[in-house]
């Protein structure tokens, strides 16, 4: 399998769907690097549950799983389609034989759409019953390929597939939609099969025709021709005369035009009764199906997403940035010259990921908390603060697995504006990785901050904090 194929939308919130049934049965699974990556998409909720789920998925072997699965589907369809065509056509030989007996025209008509009509009243009624909170529809032969579809695949990581696929498509009827456009399509080229092996068998065998009953008067059998070849009419196909049924009925038609005219009324009905409704149901599924898969969104409502709202969208990143990027950025330290001898040491964090703690542990006594700075109001609040009261020294800690942008650097600029000295804590993460510290050091560059402002030691933040004690 590809490990570059891209997901569809279907995909990814199929993904976002199973990582979420797999953490509520299961527990949370570690993801600071992937959180990390994902904060990086465009601010928007479902878009970032897709991303860590999609690397999650990679990761736990889940995306793949899911693109072997649509790998099989597609084989296991386009199997069934062939052998719905050939089944058509076999029951259309059937049904008609080898030409050395007469065909029933009532038994001919009831076995090429007889089942076909019976399936389809199920269905009705299945869509009518899945309006009511049930989600099929009745597509039986929609449901059987879903189920062959998982069959063939026993892996671990396939086990909750279907489930998880169903519980998303259980909004906006599109499982109903989507099984029921297969299942249409299977009985669409069985007809068609069917129709083609008519055609074909009248084309090259002589047939003769007859109706047979004995309670039924001829009448029964003249309105009911009549009827049933009202619309196969409509398009031009022959339909049998009054006389010509009647006929039909004390012996075998020799006649060539009742002939053709009983195999035009056949064959018309087969494909305005049979073929005609199940495309056009096929059209109207399909455009169903299209439709909700457009509208088709993650509940963001459930519990398991409203958990991982604040992890993926903090505070710090809703908010944005507002202002323009300043002409020239605020010199270092010239506000807090006057306190470097008497002011106190002071550290503060600047949009932590939530499974970073504050405040650190080992700095107790160092240096006085001035709080998380993640909303705009925070930030005010602490540029008004160090304005009175300018520290001596300014820690300023930050997740390093972001990436530093225009706000970010300008804040850093502006606390280091009101301190006697600033350096810039990039706290060490849970998976031990660098994050993007050469990203912070480029942007830390043009602040005209002290040489070394960017520390990444304990140690060696213990010790600077410690000389101003």
């Amino acid at each position: 399998m590809n490990p570059a194929a891209p997901l569809s939308a279907l995909e990814h919130r199929w993904l976002a769907e199973l990582v979420r049934r797999h953490e509520s049965r299961h527990g949370r699974l570690e993801d600071a690097v992937e959180l990390a990556e994902a904060r990086r998409a465009p601010p928007d909720l479902e878009t970032r549950i897709c991303r860590r789920a999609e690397l999650l998925g990679t990761r736990e072997g889940w995306r793949d799983a899911i693109l072997r699965w649509h790998g099989r589907a597609r084989l296991i369809l386009a199997f069934a389609c062939v052998l719905a065509l050939v089944l058509g056509a076999g029951t259309a030989a059937a049904v008609l034989g080898d030409g050395s007996r007469p065909v029933n025209v009532v038994w001919a008509l009831g076995g090429l759409l007889g089942v076909h009509l019976f399936s389809l009243l199920l269905w009705l009624l299945g869509t009518l019953v899945a309006g009511r909170g049930r989600t099929r529809g009745g597509s039986a032969l929609g449901t059987v390929w879903l189920r062959l579809v998982s069959v063939f695949d026993r892996s671990p990581a396939a086990a909750e597939l279907p489930l998880a696929l169903g519980g998303l498509l259980a909004r906006g009827r599109l499982a109903s939609w989507g099984l029921g456009a297969v299942s249409h399509l299977l009985w669409f080229l069985a007809l068609v099969g069917a129709a083609a092996g008519l055609l074909g068998l009248l084309a090259v065998r002589r047939y003769g025709f007859v109706w047979e009953t004995t309670i039924l008067p001829g009448d029964a059998f003249v309105s009911l021709t009549t009827l049933l070849g009202v619309l196969p009419g409509q398009l031009g196909f022959p339909v049998p005369d009054a006389a010509q049924v009647i006929a039909s009925g004390d012996a075998v038609m020799a006649d060539e035009a009742a002939r053709r005219a009983w195999s035009g009324w056949l064959l018309g009905c087969v494909l305005v009764y049979g073929v005609l409704p199940r495309l056009l149901l096929v059209l109207a599924c399909a455009q169903g199906w299209r439709y909700g898969l457009s509208r088709l969104q993650l509940d963001l409502a459930l519990a398991d997403y409203i958990r991982l709202k604040p992890r993926l969208l903090p505070d710090s990143e809703r908010i944005g940035i507002s202002d323009p990027a300043p002409a020239r950025m605020p010199r270092p330290g010239r506000h807090g010259h006057a306190a470097a001898q008497t002011g106190a040491a002071v550290m503060v964090a600047l949009e932590l990921g939530a499974d970073l703690p504050w405040p650190p542990v080992g700095c107790e006594g160092l240096a006085a908390d001035g709080g998380r700075l993640d909303s705009r109001d925070q930030r005010r609040a602490a540029i008004a603060r160090f304005g009175a009261t300018p520290p001596a020294r300014l820690l300023i800690a930050i997740d390093p697995r972001l990436t530093p942008d225009r706000g970010s650097l300008g804040l850093v600029a502006e606390l280091a504006d009101h301190a006697g000295e600033t350096r810039v804590w990039a706290l060490p993460v849970p998976d031990g990785g660098s994050g993007r510290l050469s990203l912070w050091q480029d942007g830390l560059s043009g602040l005209e901050l002290d040489e070394g402002a960017l520390m990444a030691d304990q140690d060696q933040v213990r010790a600077w904090l410690g000389a101003a004690v």
